[in-house]
């Protein structure tokens, strides 16, 4: 029998324990993320090869500094949620109630839930169905890729994990990277992904494990790239040799998370998953001011894609050493649209950048590229109205 909505959203748990004392804004730590890069290149006198991604849960931690009304249909109507989520959609929303960041992680997994498909339809509609594994079983772990959305700028998708080993089932969470270099590999049409950092399976009250992740197909990838809004069917090889489990409240004496297990194996998953652009819309924007040129912006399942280019603002007048002012879009009434945590920026020879800022969408027209100083004036130094899609 198909569990109820109390059931679906009675289950995971989501882990802020390293940004506790990181009271940031998700435009600060976005800022704070960029900051480093350009350090790092500014040592290596050459441009941004790879970047680290960021997990798609780190997002609810560097959720806009602005207050987000919920208005995912799913935290309004629980009723409703029932039939449009997973499980693995319900565990995750059930599991952001009571944490810090509440109504941008409902919100978020709310509207992505919505759109998202079961990686079985996908399976279904490829006629070389069994070439995909989207369960793997070794060492007393299984591992099953749940939901899956794209829409040619974004990837997302959910799994969970069932285990009998102890260990694992002591922890609060299950890791699949390392330190030591060890890590899983996520390759999507034979391109490896740079810098993928995958989320933690969080523990459920039912004992099983889920996680989401998400991955930004403009950023780099080993031996090509995606052409963005590129319509087509794409191919997910995941592989995980080791897995760890943790006590997110404990620590050991070199600081790390206690670990309850760590067992090794080979998990090996391969789904397919459709680049859905058929709601996709572009409007030419094309706005100036002081410097910031607000593009375009794109319309997608989910959210908006906002393309800008921004001057160095390094130099005068912006004088700005880290080339990092706070960016948002808000809406008619000031408030600002969450950003997804995947976002693109491609920094030129001369300092410019050309940014591709993904924020979730409920259809808002009149909306604000808003820029400011990241200090404690916040001096506006651009506010650039325009319509989107």
């Amino acid at each position: 029998m198909d569990k109820n909505i109390y059931e679906l959203l009675n289950e995971v748990k989501v882990d802020f324990t390293e940004y506790e004392n990181l009271n940031l804004s998700m435009t600060e730590k976005e800022a704070a993320k960029r900051r480093i890069i350009r350090e790092v290149n500014g040592m290596k006198q050459n441009k941004r090869t790879a970047k680290k991604a960021v997990k798609w849960k780190m997002a609810a931690g560097i959720a806009a500094a602005c207050a987000l009304a919920l208005t995912g249909i799913g935290a309004a109507n629980p009723a409703l949620a029932g039939n449009m989520f997973s499980s693995t959609f319900g565990r995750l929303i059930e599991n952001a109630k009571g944490e810090k960041y509440e109504e941008e992680e409902i919100e978020r997994y709310t509207k992505i839930g919505e759109k998202s498909v079961d990686v079985k339809e996908e399976v279904g509609k490829q006629q070389d169905a069994l070439a995909y594994t989207t369960t793997a079983n070794s060492s007393g772990v299984t591992i099953s890729v749940s939901d899956v959305y794209c829409d040619g700028y974004m990837l997302y998708y959910t799994a969970s994990l069932k285990t009998d080993h102890e260990g694992l089932k002591q922890a609060d969470g299950i890791v699949a990277q390392f330190k030591d270099g060890e890590t899983e590999k996520l390759e999507i049409e034979g391109m490896e992904t740079t810098g993928f950092f995958s989320s933690p399976f969080e523990k459920a009250e039912d004992g099983t494990f889920v996680s989401a992740d998400s991955i930004n197909l403009m950023s780099d990838f080993t031996g090509g790239s995606f052409v963005p809004g590129e319509e087509n069917t794409i191919v997910v090889n995941w592989t995980m040799k080791r897995l760890k489990g943790s006590l997110w409240d404990s620590w050991d004496e070199q600081g790390e998370y206690t670990e309850t297990g760590d067992v090794r194996g080979e998990w090996h998953l391969r789904f397919p998953v459709t680049v859905d652009t058929s709601n996709n819309e572009t409007v030419a924007v094309n706005k100036e001011e002081n410097g910031i040129t607000v593009i375009d912006a794109v319309r997608t399942k989910a959210g908006l894609v906002v393309h800008a280019k921004l001057p160095d603002f390094r130099k005068e007048p912006y004088n700005d050493p880290y080339n990092d002012p706070d960016i948002a879009i808000k809406d008619a009434r000031g408030n600002c649209l969450q950003w997804t945590g995947t976002q693109s920026w491609d920094e030129h020879d001369d300092g410019t950048t050309d940014c591709y800022i993904m924020v979730l969408y409920d259809g808002e027209k009149d909306l604000t590229f808003e820029v400011t100083t990241k200090d404690e004036d916040a001096a506006l130094i651009a506010c650039i109205p325009f319509q989107a899609p």
